[in-house]
């Protein structure tokens, strides 16, 4: 059966979110898993340890500069267009990541390299502060009424897709290559394959269509779209950072902190089959959010977490490598199922008119708090209470705060509550 014009724009639109998705998470994660290279090229040192510190210090800028770039990407899209932003963040992203492989090196220029090296992730950060938020967005806009939360996981799929891809980059170039190789010329690769997949994802979004929605809405309702979208309405802003808490910190705990508890060769298999299963999880998550409704579907994935957070963290320290993997998975679907209907829960809090804004900003607030912090948080609970488990209970207030948040959203948009006061403040 032949797809109509129409479906055929939809898949299309699906299609172009979802290899942006990937191209931009994956040129992004790709410097985490390079970093013992970078860090002896990009800052040799007589301590090993502090050459690394501080390159993932640079690894961490990108998500402190991801707010900004949201307010940045935030104030383009609401005022020129969806697509514009979608075409701005894939050249930020591209542009500084191919520079990255072009790069000297600190014995070939000096002080000079790590100078550059911060520059190009901080543009980095700029990027993906605003492609997440902004693919969301597009294909919520354009979805179908009955499909929106199905349309806005493509772009957590891709984001799934694009770590995946840097996982298997990165294992198979240190299996093929030797660690002089790596040094040497390998980890140049990865970074200068951007300039193909960026060809590609700006290929794609330049033959896109601007949504209905924005082409609807009001342009003199435009010109203090920032402003507006953290002010106008302070609570609904504040609980849209508040219920990602979950997603933020659950999922950095999981791919991140609790791998790096195991063994060096478990590790990044073990963050590999939590991503592989985490995508079809999402899916279903999506499908069925937009079968019985967002708010029973978030409070289904939040349960799922709160119950599976505690096994996930027992078993990496105290059971064996089959029963990680199958606790880590159990996690990892929970997380799925938060991820389906997230998306277009938190796109439509916000009006039209200021909606990248909304969205961006306070998708990346919640990021850079919860999930950029939380491998750091899991260590200092762990030195503090010398518990093992309380990275557990760390991702369970998390998922508390979540389903109060939820909760208090979900009534407040229907207004059974009289919280209206609470806009004043």
């Amino acid at each position: 059966m032949s797809m109509t014009k129409q479906q055929l724009s939809l898949l299309k639109i699906r299609v172009s979110c979802f290899v942006g998705n990937i191209l931009e998470w994956y040129e992004f994660a790709i410097f985490g898993y390079l970093t013992p290279y970078i860090s002896q090229l990009f800052f040799p040192s007589d301590h090993p340890t502090t050459a690394l510190f501080l390159t993932y210090s640079i690894f961490a800028i990108g998500f402190i500069m991801r707010p900004l770039g949201a307010i940045i990407a935030g104030y383009i899209g609401d005022h020129y267009g969806r697509k514009i932003s979608l075409i701005i963040s894939i050249l930020m992203m591209t542009i500084p990541t191919v520079t990255i492989g072009l790069l000297p090196t600190y014995h070939q220029i000096g002080f000079l390299a790590p100078l550059l090296i911060l520059c190009c992730r901080l543009i980095q950060g700029l990027s993906l502060g605003g492609e997440f938020s902004g693919s969301i967005i597009y294909l919520i806009e354009n979805a179908p009424k009955n499909k929106r939360a199905y349309f806005g996981s493509w772009a957590d799929m891709g984001s799934s897709a694009g770590m995946i891809l840097a996982t298997l980059t990165s294992l198979g170039l240190t299996s093929v290559l030797t660690s002089d190789q790596m040094l040497s010329w390998g980890w140049r690769l990865p970074f200068l394959m951007g300039i193909l997949f960026g060809g590609l994802g700006l290929i794609m979004r330049h033959q896109l269509v601007e949504t209905p929605e924005f082409l609807e809405s009001s342009v003199t309702s435009r010109r203090y779209v920032v402003r507006d979208a953290i002010l106008k309405d302070p609570f609904t802003f504040l609980l849209s950072i508040t219920f990602l808490a979950i997603n933020a910190c659950g999922y950095y705990i999981l791919i991140i902190y609790l791998p790096q508890q195991t063994t060096p060769e478990l590790s990044m298999y073990l963050s590999l089959a939590s991503l592989l299963i985490m995508m079809p999880a999402t899916l279903i998550g999506a499908l069925l959010s937009d079968k019985i409704g967002q708010y029973q579907s978030l409070l289904i994935g939040i349960a799922g977490s709160i119950l599976t957070i505690i096994p996930a963290v027992y078993a990496t320290y105290y059971l064996s490598t089959a029963w990680i993997i199958v606790c880590h998975c159990l996690f990892s679907i929970s997380l799925g199922l938060c991820f389906g209907p997230r998306s277009s829960f938190v796109v439509q809090l916000y009006p039209v008119i200021n909606r990248c804004s909304g969205v961006g900003i306070s998708y990346n607030i919640a990021n850079a708090i919860f999930g950029g912090t939380a491998p750091l948080m899991a260590l200092l609970s762990v030195q503090l209470t010398g518990s093992k488990l309380a990275p557990a209970f760390l991702v369970l207030g998390m998922a508390c705060l979540s389903l109060i948040s939820v909760i208090l959203l979900y009534y407040y948009r229907l207004s059974l509550i009289p919280l209206t006061n609470l806009r004043n403040i």
